[in-house]
C-alpha cells in the first residue's frame, strides 16, 4: 500500500511545525533582556571656576555664555557682584537652572558730623558741585592699611572693600576703583602706589573731604 510513505510525511511535517524546544526559547528570552541604563555622572556634577587675579564676574559670565547677575544669584557667598577675590570659587549654573533673584547691595551713606560749631565750617568751599550732605571739615585720624584718613577709608571701603586687587564688572580696578584699569597698570596691587594715585585723584575735589562729599551725594567719585 502507498499509505505508509504518506503517513511518515505527515509525522515529519508535525515535528517541523512544533519548532525549537523550551530550552531554545528560554535562551532567546535571556539574550533579549535590556541592560541597565548608565547614569552620566558628568551631567550632575557642579561646574566651578577659580577666580584669577584681575578677573571680573562679568568677564567670567561672558566666557561661560551667561550673565554676571545669574552668577551673583547662583553664588550666595558673593555679597557684591563688583567685588570678587583671587582663588575664590564661582559656580556656573546650568542654562536651564531656575535661580531666585537676589537683591543687589545698596550703598548706605555714612553718618555726617555736625559742623555748625566748627570754626572752619564757614570757610569750607568744596570744588565740586554742591553736595546734598556736607562732609566733616575736621581732619580725621588715619586708618591703617585703608586710606590716610576716614574720608579715604570710607571711599576705599565702599569701592573695593579695601582690596587692592578688586576688579568691577565694568573694568575698574584697585582700592579706589580706577577706570579703566590700565590707569593703575604701573602700580599692580601695591597699596602705597595705589594710595598715592587716588590721593592725587582726590585733589580734583579739593582733597579727601571734598571727594567724600561728592561720593555721599552721587554714590561714585
Amino acid at each position: 500500500m502507498k499509505l505508509a510513505p504518506f503517513a511518515s510525511g505527515l509525522v515529519l511535517a508535525a515535528v517541523l511545525a512544533v519548532g525549537p524546544g523550551p530550552a531554545a526559547h528560554a535562551q532567546s528570552q535571556s539574550n533579549n533582556k535590556s541592560k541597565p541604563a548608565k547614569v552620566n555622572q558628568a551631567s550632575v556634577q557642579q561646574n566651578f571656576v577659580t577666580v584669577n587675579d584681575g578677573d571680573t564676574l562679568d568677564g567670567i559670565a561672558t566666557a561661560h555664555q551667561t550673565t554676571y547677575l545669574r552668577l551673583y544669584d547662583a553664588n550666595t557667598d558673593i555679597s557684591d557682584p563688583n567685588v570678587i577675590y583671587p582663588d575664590q570659587k564661582v559656580r556656573i549654573p546650568a542654562a536651564d537652572e531656575q535661580l531666585p533673584d537676589r537683591p543687589l547691595p545698596t550703598v548706605a551713606a555714612a553718618p555726617v558730623q555736625d559742623t555748625t560749631t566748627s570754626p572752619a565750617a564757614s570757610s569750607y568751599r568744596p570744588s565740586t558741585p554742591a553736595p546734598v550732605a556736607a562732609a566733616p571739615v575736621v581732619q580725621a585720624a588715619p586708618v591703617a592699611g585703608c586710606g590716610d584718613n576716614s574720608y579715604a577709608n570710607f571711599i576705599y571701603s565702599h569701592e573695593s572693600g579695601c582690596r587692592t586687587t578688586a576688579m568691577s564688572p565694568n573694568g575698574c580696578y584697585g582700592i579706589g576703583q580706577a577706570c579703566p584699569a590700565s590707569k593703575l597698570a604701573y602700580c599692580g596691587a601695591d597699596y602705597a602706589c595705589q594710595n598715592a594715585f587716588f590721593t592725587s585723584y582726590a585733589n580734583k575735589y579739593g582733597g579727601w573731604a571734598g571727594a567724600y562729599n561728592f561720593w555721599v551725594s552721587h554714590g561714585w567719585w
